[in-house]
């Protein structure tokens, strides 16, 4: 019998300008540990023990079922043990994470028919953008695009010297949600202006220019809009600045808000302050003090006493 174990990073799309293209994989990991059987049964630790469907809409198995059936192959069922460490709609990435974890995971015990270029199409796909499935598939800063004929990509080479703070308030924010209330066109500058600042974060990240990073973290097209959906969202980023964060962005659609930092000791000053101003406001919130990921899921096979990294 083959067991096969997924690990997968959590994710922060957006970055403030770079909407739907750009992201981050950061170090706080979920599991997926899978074994093909003749039924369904999932095992949740963690986020979502509570509320995560244990059955056949569960996302992991539908990934499953989608590779499957792209290879004509009847679908058995699955024995599913997931361990969630990322919080669930939040602006972490968890959906992306059940779907890259799935889609890999159902890819290996079909015998790897599919490259991992084609599993990124079908995550991208599902997902309708690649801004967190790209950095929790590859790892690190990405920028990705879906044309038609597959997913354009690139790492971009972070500096060492920034530690990202993750703050996330007490109540879930769907991203169906936080996408109703964008406005159905830009204006002409808005979206020159993010063009601009997307370049600039881009060099930012790339060179470790902090002054040019603090600039670039500026965003037209769709923060303001959102930050109506996220009490006390002004106080929270001010908070965060006073204490000594470079810049302050909504992590994906929210309500997560990630700071970035230079360097590690003041960056539990920032934790601190964030979720003291969300404290002010009666909102409990939680803080994750996260590296960069620098590698995306990876695989992890047991069989028999054997081992195979993949």
């Amino acid at each position: 019998m083959m067991i096969i174990s997924v690990y997968i990073p959590a994710t922060s799309a957006n970055m403030g300008p770079g909407f739907d293209c750009m992201g981050i994989a950061l170090d706080l990991w979920n599991e997926l540990h899978i074994e093909l059987a003749d039924d369904i049964q999932i095992d949740i630790e963690g986020f979502g023990e509570d509320f995560l469907p244990r059955d056949e809409t569960n996302l992991v198995v539908q990934c499953f079922r989608l590779l499957f059936d792209r290879c004509q192959r009847p679908f058995p069922g699955v024995h599913i043990k997931m361990v969630n460490r990322i919080p669930i709609a939040a602006g972490l990435g968890s959906s992306a994470a059940a779907l890259v974890g799935g889609l890999l995971a159902a890819n290996v015990l079909l015998d790897s028919p599919f490259t991992r270029a084609q599993i990124l199409r079908f995550a991208v796909e599902d997902e309708g953008h690649p801004d967190n499935v790209a950095p929790a598939f590859l790892g690190g800063a990405v920028l990705a695009y879906l044309h038609e004929d597959g997913v354009t990509h690139v790492n971009l080479p972070l500096r060492d010297n920034f530690t990202f703070v993750a703050v996330t308030p007490s109540f879930p924010l769907l991203t169906e949600t936080a996408r109703s209330v964008l406005p159905p066109l830009v204006k002409r500058e808005d979206a020159i202006f993010n063009m601009a600042h997307a370049g600039f974060l881009t060099a930012a990240l790339t060179t470790g220019n902090v002054a040019l990073l603090r600039k670039s973290l500026r965003d037209r097209l769709h923060q303001d809009a959102r930050k109506s959906l996220i009490p006390a969202y002004d106080e929270v980023v001010a908070a965060a600045l006073g204490a000594g964060a470079i810049g302050t962005v909504l992590s994906g659609a929210g309500p997560t808000l990630l700071s970035i930092v230079e360097g590690g000791p003041s960056s539990n000053h920032v934790a601190k302050a964030m979720v003291d101003a969300f404290a002010a406001n009666e909102i409990v919130a939680n803080a994750h003090v996260l590296a960069p990921a620098s590698i995306g899921a990876y695989t992890h096979v047991r069989m028999k006493g054997v081992h195979h990294h993949g």
